[in-house]
């Protein structure tokens, strides 16, 4: 399936590159209403807890796309396990041995991961904007969004690395007035330890959400498609 907006090969409900919800192809025969949808709204974007409106902001897409494009690789953990198999004789491989110990140890209950938790003075909005951006920027596949009335929960892949193997973050963004709250958590399954890999995770996090992070002050509400 590819991406009706940026035209990206994904899977699965929202587009990994633009945040854009997927349709399948009988989908976008029966309707195109759907990606061309007007927002009738009083309420500035800056201010709306809508995810899907919020992704439809040129402004917003335009910077998802350029950091997403522009966002380190990073060597997973399996991939440094090949190596060391190359160099350490074993009669398992370590690769195959996590590929089996990981799912395991975390049917167990095993898994580490931290939170955050914090009011950042910046409207609903720009806040979810400003999160997906952080994503991008970090190359944390964004996976779906899960939306409620005052705000929405952002679910994204945390890759695996030299540090740990893969989890996942969420991202819960509440609406609070003129401000939101943030509440951010890590989890990655099948390991006591990350190394750190969460708390830097969350701190780049939360500071790209402080300083509203490649968002240009009082865009205009002209700018929602």
């Amino acid at each position: 399936m590819y991406c009706s907006e940026c035209g990206t090969r994904a899977s699965g409900k929202f587009c990994h590159k633009c945040g854009s919800r997927l349709h399948s192809p009988e989908q976008q025969q029966d309707s195109v209403v759907d990606t061309d949808v007007e927002w009738e709204s009083d309420v500035p974007w800056e201010h709306d807890p809508r995810y899907e409106r919020i992704v439809r902001v040129e402004a917003v897409r335009s910077a998802i796309t350029r950091h997403s494009a522009a966002a380190p690789k990073g060597i997973s953990g399996e991939a440094i396990l090949e190596v060391y198999d190359k160099i350490v004789a074993s009669p398992i491989p370590l690769a195959t041995l996590a590929a089996v110990v990981q799912p395991l140890y975390a049917s167990w209950g095993i898994r580490t991961g931290k939170e955050r938790s914090e009011v950042v003075d910046m409207p609903i909005g720009r806040t979810i904007a400003v999160a997906l951006i952080s994503l991008a920027k970090h190359g944390l596949p964004f996976q779906d969004a899960q939306q409620s009335d005052s705000g929405c929960q952002l679910n994204a892949e945390l890759p695996s690395s030299i540090c740990a193997l893969k989890g996942s973050l969420s991202i819960t963004l509440i609406q609070q007035g003129q401000k939101t709250t943030v509440h951010a958590a890590t989890t990655i399954p099948g390991q006591m330890y990350d190394w750190g890999k969460s708390d830097r995770c969350l701190d780049q996090l939360l500071s790209d959400i402080r300083s509203g992070h490649d968002l240009p002050p009082g865009i205009s509400q002209r700018s929602a498609a």
